[in-house]
């Protein structure tokens, strides 16, 4: 009998997740069903789906999390502060077809910087009428290691650097969100960097 409960509940968690497998519905992250919203940013320059639980990290903590001054200029986090979303509009000018030699250069400067660390995917994808290259690692810090996926996309026909991170060990539930919520930036600029 408590082998049928056991399938019967696998079964109504599939059928829940399944019901629930974008950002528009929301998705099943740690058992919780997490909505998301669009959000603007950098004066409505870009916006992004993120959490809607997401708030913005106070100040005195980011400066504990990210201590270098050139910290993230907006950084969007979980209520615990685990899971994070960051967003850096630069004055460099890029165009689309210049954004994965700049997740390249990217990558390949945190190699040299911590080369314990252990590079997986190195992607570039359309994004609606622009582009995005992304890359993502495993990085090691004092208690866990974390997850992390970087980004790079013309916002106005500027760089834009995002960063993803959280626990390693929330990896398979966040992996996909994130990578759903990159493909969701949108340039409101209007500003044609195609190549």
């Amino acid at each position: 009998m408590e082998f049928l409960d056991e399938k019967i509940l696998e079964f109504r968690r599939r059928a829940r997740n399944e019901e629930h497998m974008d950002l528009e519905s929301g998705m099943y992250i740690d058992g919780e069903l997490m909505e998301f919203e669009r959000v603007k940013l950098f004066d409505g320059k870009m916006d992004i789906m993120l959490p809607s639980s997401f708030i913005d990290l106070p100040s005195n903590l980011a400066r504990i999390k990210y201590p270098s001054e050139q910290r993230p200029h907006i950084i969007k986090t979980s209520l615990d502060t685990s899971v994070n979303m960051t967003f850096s509009l630069y004055g460099m000018k890029i165009r689309c077809d210049q954004t994965k030699k700049a997740a390249e250069e990217f990558r390949m400067v945190i190699k040299k910087v911590n080369p314990a660390y252990v590079f997986y995917d190195l992607e570039e994808e359309e994004l609606g009428n622009s582009s995005v290259s992304w890359f993502d690692f495993k990085g090691f810090c004092v208690d866990d290691p974390i997850y992390y996926m970087m980004y790079v996309t013309p916002v106005g026909g500027y760089l834009m650097h995002g960063i993803f991170n959280c626990p390693y060990k929330k990896l398979a539930e966040w992996r996909d969100a994130a990578g759903r919520m990159m493909r969701s930036i949108h340039d409101c600029t209007g500003e044609e960097t195609r190549i």
